[in-house]
C-alpha cells in the first residue's frame, strides 16, 4: 500500500457517510482500492424524469473542463436503475464535514475569500454552458483535502422536470431560490441567490465582513429581479465594497484625528456669552465640467493599451488626468465644506463636546460616500481620489479652526 493509499483507507475509515443531493457520499473499498462514490436513493429511479436528467448530465460530464469540476461514471443494476456514482480519484469531504471538524477556518479570510471566488468561477463557466448548479449548499459542495479546493458534482438544472424538488433537496432547500422550488424559471438568479446563502450560512457563528454583509443581503432577494442579474455582477459589487470599506478605514482615520483636534480645542476654549457664527460657503452652483457635458474625447484621449504611446498621446493623457482631478477637486470641496458645515453651526458649537464628537461618524461616512463617488465619475482611482479627499478635508477643517479661534466658541 502506497502513502495515497494509506490516507484513503484512514479516511475511510472515518468516513460515515455525508447526504448529497442523490444520495450519501462515501469511500468503498472496490477491488484493492479505495473509490468515492455516491450511493444513489433507490426512490429517485422512480422518477422517468431524474433518469432523463442523470442520464443527460453523465453525457455532459464528460465534456466540462473546469478545475473545480468533478466528474463521474454512472454504475446500474440489471435492472437499468442507477444504483450508484463513481467519482474520479481524491480525497474529499463535503464542506458541511469540513467546518464540523474544523469550525475555526471560517476565521481564515482566505479560506473565506479564495471558496466564494473559486465558486465564482466555476459558476461563470458552467452559466456559460447553460448550466446552473441550483443548490451551494455545504452539503452539496465537495472540498478537496490538502488544499482546500471547492468541487461541484451534480448540477440541478439537469432535474428540473421532477415534480418534487425535495426528493432531491430535502434539508437543503433553504438554500434553493424560491421561484424554483415554485416551478419558476432557472438562471443565474437562482445561482446567485443560493450563493447569498452560503455566505449567510459560512459567518452563522461568526461576524459578516462589511463587503459580504452587503452583497449577500441584495443576492438572497426574495424576487429575482432585484438580486445581481450574473455572477460577474456579484464579483464586481463584493470587490467595490471591498475597496470602498478600505479606502475608509484610512479616510475615516484622518478625519477623526482632525475632529478630534477640534473637540480638544474646545476642551481648552474658555467660555464666551458672545458668540458670532460664519454661514457655510454656499455650494456652487452646478456649472461644473461634469455636468456641462464633458467629453474626454475633447482631448485627444482613446481607449486602449497606453502602453505604447507617443508624446502627443502621453501629454493628451496627463491633460486629461489633470483635468479629472480638478473636476474632483472642485466638487469634492464644496460637498466636504457642505457637510463639515453641519458640525460647524449654532446648534453643534454652542453645546457640549460629547454632542459635537456624536455627529462625527455619520460625517464621516458622508465624506467617504462622495469620495468615493465623486473619484468614479471623474474617472480617478480609489487611492488617488482618497488622497486628494484626504487634503481637502484636513485643509477645511484648518480652515474652520481659524475662524472658530477669531470668533470664539461656547461650550
Amino acid at each position: 500500500m502506497n502513502y495515497e493509499e494509506l490516507l484513503e483507507s484512514k479516511s475511510a475509515a472515518k468516513a460515515v457517510g455525508a447526504r448529497m443531493p442523490l444520495g450519501m457520499f462515501s469511500k468503498k473499498l472496490i477491488g484493492e482500492k479505495y473509490q468515492n462514490i455516491i450511493s444513489i436513493t433507490p426512490s429517485l429511479n422512480d422518477s422517468i424524469k431524474f433518469a432523463e436528467g442523470l442520464k443527460a448530465e453523465s453525457e455532459k460530464n464528460l465534456q466540462l473542463r473546469h478545475k473545480n469540476q468533478l466528474h463521474f461514471e454512472v454504475e446500474q443494476d440489471k435492472k437499468g436503475n442507477a444504483v450508484l456514482l463513481r467519482l474520479e480519484q481524491g480525497n474529499y469531504l463535503t464542506l458541511k464535514q469540513l467546518l464540523n471538524e474544523q469550525p475555526s477556518i471560517v476565521a481564515n479570510k482566505s479560506f473565506v475569500d479564495g471558496l466564494i471566488g473559486q465558486l465564482f468561477d466555476v459558476a461563470e463557466y458552467l452559466h456559460g454552458e447553460g448550466i446552473f448548479h441550483v443548490c451551494f449548499a455545504p452539503e452539496n459542495i465537495l472540498i478537496r483535502k490538502g488544499d482546500n479546493t471547492p468541487l461541484l458534482l451534480n448540477h440541478g438544472s439537469f432535474y428540473l422536470g421532477m415534480s418534487d424538488s425535495t426528493a432531491l433537496y430535502q434539508d437543503m432547500e433553504s438554500f434553493v431560490a424560491p421561484e424554483v422550488s415554485k416551478g419558476g424559471t432557472v438562471d443565474a438568479r437562482c445561482d446567485i441567490y443560493s450563493l447569498g446563502r452560503l455566505m449567510e450560512w459560512l459567518f452563522s457563528l461568526s461576524e459578516m465582513p462589511y463587503e459580504y454583509k452587503r452583497v449577500m443581503k441584495k443576492a438572497v432577494n426574495d424576487e429575482p429581479d432585484k438580486r445581481y442579474n450574473a455572477i460577474a455582477d456579484m464579483r464586481k459589487a463584493l470587490k467595490v465594497k471591498r475597496e470602498f470599506y478600505k479606502s475608509g478605514l484610512t479616510l475615516a482615520a484622518a478625519v477623526v484625528i482632525a475632529l478630534l483636534l477640534v473637540g480638544l480645542y474646545f476642551e481648552l476654549m474658555p467660555e464666551s456669552t458672545n458668540v458670532e457664527f460664519v454661514k457655510p460657503a454656499p455650494r456652487q452652483a452646478t456649472d461644473d465640467l461634469l455636468e456641462d457635458g464633458f467629453d474626454p474625447a475633447e482631448l485627444g484621449v482613446v481607449s486602449g493599451d497606453t502602453m505604447i504611446m507617443t508624446p502627443e498621446e502621453r501629454q493628451s493623457k496627463a491633460d486629461y488626468d489633470a483635468k479629472a482631478e480638478q473636476i474632483f477637486r472642485k466638487r469634492f470641496t464644496a460637498e466636504a465644506d457642505r457637510v463639515l458645515s453641519k458640525i460647524y453651526n449654532n446648534e453643534y458649537m454652542s453645546s457640549s463636546e460629547k454632542k459635537f464628537l456624536s455627529e462625527m461618524s455619520s460625517v464621516n461616512e458622508e465624506l467617504l460616500k462622495l469620495q468615493v463617488e465623486l473619484g468614479e465619475e471623474a474617472g480617478l482611482t480609489t487611492s488617488r481620489s482618497q488622497l486628494i479627499a484626504t487634503q481637502i478635508v484636513e485643509d477645511l477643517t484648518n480652515q474652520k479652526k481659524k475662524k472658530l479661534q477669531y470668533y470664539g466658541v461656547q461650550k
